[in-house]
């Protein structure tokens, strides 16, 4: 078991407190990726090392062990189950607040979360990006319960509903993308066409978008309202 900081951005983390959000999909990135046709099976070694079998364009199996060499390129998955992820959202101090009545939620919390929109424009001197998030900032847990590595376009409708971008209708057959980037929001009668829009949206400017069908970690988790240090009720 890990315990490791995974970052997101505010629509998805308000996905995550509204218990939408129960699955992350992230880009699996390293030279020669685009040669690998099927991920085969992880192993571990005698040293203990992650061993990562997969068939190449050749149809030849390649060992590719998570060594000095490949490590540098962190290029499958850094998930287990079992791992603990703390979670990073653009958030900032007490100190950061312009008047001297911050409110007993930002106290108890030591801070304040710019999902929460609690504050109004001109508050906070300074947003900090949830890449700096310390450890003890964070006030929510993800408890990491399946890890699948997988073509993007694998998924289903059950999944991407799961990713938290999507969400059913209560009064008909059709889905709501919500909080989709640049202020985009649609609706369609599949959560398939609809995650796909959204990734494209996210993902197609930096080179995987969906038609690049790039391989990703598809990682499942339980998600815990609570600072990972923070002692179980």
């Amino acid at each position: 078991m890990t315990d490791r900081p995974i970052l997101f951005s505010a629509p998805m983390v308000r996905a995550l407190l509204d218990g939408r959000k129960t699955q992350t999909r992230r880009v699996i990135d390293f030279p020669g990726i685009e040669k690998v046709l099927e991920f085969v099976s992880v192993a571990t070694d005698q040293q203990g090392r992650r061993v990562y079998e997969m068939k190449d364009a050749a149809g030849e199996f390649v060992t590719r062990p998570a060594g000095k060499h490949f490590a540098e390129y962190q290029f499958w998955p850094k998930y287990a189950v079992g791992d603990r992820l703390w979670v990073r959202e653009a958030w900032a101090p007490l100190d950061a607040l312009t008047h001297s009545d911050p409110g007993v939620q930002a106290l108890a919390d030591r801070g304040f979360y710019r999902a929460d929109d609690s504050t109004v424009e001109g508050e906070i001197s300074r947003w900090r990006p949830g890449i700096h998030m310390p450890r003890w900032a964070s006030r929510l847990t993800l408890n990491v319960t399946d890890v699948r590595v997988q073509r993007v376009q694998v998924i289903g409708e059950a999944d991407a509903v799961a990713e938290g971008a999507i969400v059913p209708s209560k009064t008909g057959p059709h889905y709501t993308a919500l909080d989709a980037p640049f202020g985009k929001r649609r609706v369609g009668t599949s959560a398939y066409n609809l995650f796909r829009q959204v990734w494209n949206d996210i993902n197609a400017a930096r080179g995987f978008g969906w038609e690049a069908n790039p391989w990703v970690v598809a990682v499942t988790f339980a998600v815990e309202r609570r600072n990972i240090d923070q002692v179980r009720p």
